[in-house]
């Protein structure tokens, strides 16, 4: 079994609780389990009251965690490309400092941890990532596509012109041609990307659960990142509802609050629907040691055996059937507006634009070549339909 659990969400939501508290429930299950945090700002080892490393540290038994080093990991993926981009950059007269803050592309931070997952998922039955905030997670998503889309065009073409024009270009142009060690490196990159986003986009395999607090922010942030998980084809199968008041605080100054939470737990419901929602409430003290972690666990989850590795619901954020004379690709995109999709398409490829983020979808065969007849958008659907014949 190979079973990845990604746990998101806006920042101090409770997403390290929620992590450290269902690894410790799937080792007690049996599963051999990792928990590792991906967010630079590690919490982890607060959660457990047990320091982590960058390697595998053994917490319990059949529980390991693990808090990736960022810089360990962006130096020994991009070290060699950064180092080029330095150059390159210095070389046009940008300072220092400048060109190193410039060599670092946002959403690196984040892949690079998560790239991990490919050689560690591999030595485990369960594997929990505490992944940073939504938005660092949201910039992790972009980046694949940008990076794929980069070798695809650009790849073979320039490592094939640096081969013949370096010996001249570098005597006579100030732009310094990258070495072959450099187009090495972002093969390895590429490849371990394409490698890392066949995993996390099968569902038999991976999916996304988002920590929600029932406030209004946290709850429209929650929105917005359950659009894009799904524009770039993750599958999000349940919702955690956190630090929830029990309704047996009666104290009056608390009303408000509770109140306020009970209509945003309401709006929730009904908004995520039919993703499941699981509950949890606030508890009495800070959440800190194994042992409150426990206690996490089993309002989570109950004292019985229940399974967090299960998936909760099958959806599929993207769809092709084939209709009388046309094909009809349909993309979910939840609590999207019309207003702020755009649709363009060219070649092979279709780019689907949701605000400040854009997918290129490779086509299917099937598509290829083919006219887009008609879209429309409809209730958190896109509908693309393209000619049959």
């Amino acid at each position: 079994m190979r079973r990845i659990i990604l746990y998101t969400g806006k920042g101090g939501v409770g997403k390290s609780t929620v992590s450290a508290a269902t690894a410790l429930k799937c080792s007690e299950l049996g599963y051999h389990t990792l928990v590792m945090s991906t967010d630079s700002a590690h919490s982890l080892s607060d959660a457990f009251e047990f320091e982590l490393a960058d390697e595998p540290t053994p917490v319990l038994d059949n529980l390991d965690g693990l808090e990736v080093n960022v810089q360990s990991e962006i130096k020994k993926n991009w070290g060699v490309v950064q180092t080029y981009f330095k150059t390159l950059f210095s070389s046009q007269g940008l300072d220092n400092v400048v060109a190193e803050e410039l060599s670092i592309f946002p959403g690196m931070e984040e892949l690079f941890s998560l790239l991990r997952l490919i050689r560690l998922s591999e030595k485990y039955d369960v594997v929990i990532v505490d992944c940073a905030p939504t938005a660092g997670t949201l910039q992790l998503l972009s980046f694949p596509e940008v990076m794929r889309w980069y070798m695809e065009h650009l790849f073979s073409v320039e490592r094939k012109l640096a081969k013949a024009i370096r010996p001249v270009a570098n005597r006579l142009l100030s732009v310094p041609f990258p070495e072959d060690n450099v187009f090495d490196s972002i093969e390895k990159i590429y490849n371990g990307i394409d490698r890392l986003s066949q995993i996390l986009t099968d569902p038999r395999t991976t999916t996304v659960r988002l920590v929600v607090n029932p406030e209004k922010m946290v709850l429209k942030e929650s929105h917005r990142a359950y659009t894009y998980l799904m524009l770039y084809g993750l599958h999000v199968d349940e919702i955690i509802l956190n630090k929830i008041i029990p309704h047996e605080v009666q104290d009056a100054y608390f009303s408000e609050w509770l109140s306020s939470q009970s209509k945003y737990i309401e709006l929730a419901e009904m908004s995520f629907s039919p993703l499941p929602i699981r509950k949890l409430k606030l508890l009495r003290r800070e959440v800190s040691g194994i042992g409150s972690l426990k206690e996490v666990a089993r309002g989570l989850y109950g004292t019985g055996d229940e399974d967090p590795t299960h998936v909760r619901i099958t959806h599929s954020p993207m769809s092709l059937k084939r209709g009388d004379d046309k094909f009809i690709l349909e993309i979910m995109l939840p609590f999207a507006s019309k207003d702020e999709l755009e649709l363009f398409s060219k070649g092979d490829e279709l780019a689907v634009v949701v605000g400040n983020y854009k997918r290129i979808i490779t086509l299917p065969t099937t598509l290829v070549g083919r006219r887009i007849i008609s879209s429309k958008f409809r209730e958190g659907k896109l509908t693309i339909e393209f000619e049959g014949r």
